[in-house]
This record gives structure tokens, sequence and C-alpha cells, in this order.
């Protein structure tokens, strides 16, 4: 056997690896959409879980500028923590909105998604103002404060 039928005969497992491995990804990505139903009692638990969480992050990122403000903690330190509570305001905020809201649930539905979508924005300012190295900005963190009040307020 010469190098060209070595080559050949190796060649559809080169193929078949990649599409296996595009297959796995396509299997676990169709799973992650499903929207779970629960009842109104369901609903009121995901959504206090999701709004304290939020709250948390809110709250974490405000600690965090208002550290590095008074020097009390390093730039890259602050910048990595409020950028992780950005991204875990971001999964409480799509944790519940993947749930299907039940009818009696609607408008508090609607009230949660906003405050949470708000978090996640805010706590998005709090990163970019880690990232330039404004810790100070009293408007910034008093929005923080209010916000993370409006959260725990709303927990149901």
């Amino acid at each position: 056997m010469g190098p060209r039928e070595v080559m050949r005969s190796q060649r559809p497992a080169v193929v078949a690896a990649p599409l296996a491995l595009l297959l796995a990804l396509l299997v676990a990505t169709v799973g992650c959409g499903v929207v779970s139903r629960p009842d109104a009692a369901g609903w009121d638990q995901q959504a206090e879980r999701a709004l304290t969480d939020a709250a948390s992050q809110v709250a974490t990122a405000r600690l965090a500028l208002e550290n590095a403000a008074a020097g009390r903690t390093w730039s890259p330190y602050t910048t990595v923590l409020v950028a992780d509570a950005e991204e875990a305001a971001g999964t409480a905020e799509e944790d519940l909105a993947r749930l299907q809201v039940p009818a009696a649930r609607e408008r508090a539905a609607a009230t949660a998604l906003d405050l949470l979508h708000r978090a996640v924005e805010l706590v998005g300012e709090a990163r970019a103002h880690a990232v330039d190295g404004v810790y100070d900005d009293r408007a910034l963190l008093e929005q923080l404060d209010v916000l993370a009040r409006e959260l725990e307020q709303a927990a149901p």
C-alpha cells in the first residue's frame, strides 16, 4: 500500500469526527431552548430566585466599585468581580425568560423581566466603569442601590 492509498483510507475518519462533534453540539443546543411550564406557585419560586439573585449581583457590583474607589481592591480583581456579576445577572434573566408564564402571572412576569433586564444593563455599565478605572461615579452607585431595593421588593 502506497502513501496515497493510506491517506485515502484515513479521510473518512477525518470527516466523520467533525460531523459527530457537530451532531453532538446540535443535540445539546436543541435541549437548551426547551421552555418549562410551571404552575403559578412554581413560577413564583423561580421569579423570586431570579430577582433575589439579580439583587445580589447588583449589590456585588456596587460594593466592588465602592471598595475599588476606597483603594481596598486591585483594578483587575474589581473588573473580574463586576464582570462575573454581570454574567450571573444575565443568567438569572435568561432562566426566568425561558419559563412559560402562567396566565395569572403575566403582569408580574413583565415587571420581573423588566427589572432583570435593567439589572443586566446597569451591572454592564458598572463593568464598563470598572474597565475604565472609574469607581466613584456617585450617580451610578445610587442607581445600583435603588435597583437592588426594587429587585428585592419585587420578589413575590
